[in-house]
């Protein structure tokens, strides 16, 4: 089988979500508790004794907390979506699905992708709303959520067409955001099947050190600049899409598709028996 079929595909993927469930309500529930504690933790530690009166301003302190949880819980997610098939059973019982190398590598990367990412949100919502039920009956607290202070800090904004803005300003700037995040998710694929222990603390070291040094080099020493808004004496703003913003519209796609390409590779190279940390032998090849 050499050939890429949707309906082959949609019985992998649906292998994928039963072999999964188990391990997958398990973290859910967990990171639903979790961010349940972690709400009544950080409102114990900014309210008085009575409790009350405190989400309408705490609300947007917690809100920050709880959106880099939740993008945490993503880039775990991706980073150990191939972790399940560390052992000798399910790899053998994986690698023998009768699907092609591509349909397998789509369903476990739409898995951790997707499910995750709507799992994540769903256990901070539940988390949320536990903190709203158990606040409002030992402190009669109102009920008012975090979640859409969250979700307006995940969505971008700023990025629809205005009178006053170049177009060429708005679209290079969404490009180069939304290939951002795109490299991001293709870094941590990488990794998630080239390393079989520490992947996501591996990879988050190495994107913050790539970041820290790549900035460094180019604010510091190079002085480039990506998207500036400045403002002139008689008030008017103006933007400039600097040599470094271009850069990172064309450089961004490039690593994003390397790291997928070099993701599939290694993940083509799967054996039963492979080395203790790493899915790809460079001895070997």
């Amino acid at each position: 089988m050499n050939s890429f079929n949707i309906k082959r595909f949609g019985q992998t993927f649906r292998w994928v979500l039963a072999t999964n469930f188990r391990n997958f309500l398990a973290w859910t529930l967990g990171a639903a508790v979790g961010v349940f504690l972690m709400e009544m933790i950080l409102i114990a530690f900014n309210v008085g004794p009575d409790g009350r009166n405190y989400i309408h301003e705490l609300r947007y302190d917690i809100s920050p907390i709880c959106s880099m949880a939740l993008l945490i819980f993503v880039l775990v997610a991706l980073s150990t979506g191939f972790s399940a098939y560390l052992k000798k059973p399910q790899r053998e019982a994986f690698l023998m699905l009768p699907s092609t190398n591509l349909e397998k590598f789509l369903s476990v990367v739409i898995y951790v992708t997707v499910v995750w990412s709507l799992a994540g949100f769903l256990a901070f919502a539940v988390g949320d709303t536990l903190r709203m039920v158990v606040r409002s009956l030992i402190y009669h607290n109102e009920w008012i959520s975090t979640v859409p202070i969250v979700l307006d800090r995940l969505i971008p904004h700023g990025f629809h067409v205005q009178s006053n803005v170049p177009t060429y300003f708005t679209v290079t700037r969404l490009f180069a955001t939304f290939f951002l995040f795109v490299w991001m998710h293709s870094f941590y694929t990488l990794f998630s099947t080239l390393l079989r222990k520490y992947s996501f603390v591996v990879a988050s070291l190495l994107l913050v050190l790539s970041v820290t040094l790549t900035a460094w080099v180019c604010f510091e020493k190079l002085h480039l600049k990506t998207f500036v808004v400045t403002t002139q004496v008689d008030g008017m703003p103006v933007y400039e899409a600097g040599v470094l913003g271009y850069l990172l519209c064309v450089m961004l796609p490039l690593l994003s598709i390397f790291n997928y390409w070099a993701s599939f590779h290694i993940f083509k190279g799967f054996q039963l028996i492979t080395n203790k940390w790493t899915n790809y032998d460079i001895l070997k090849r």
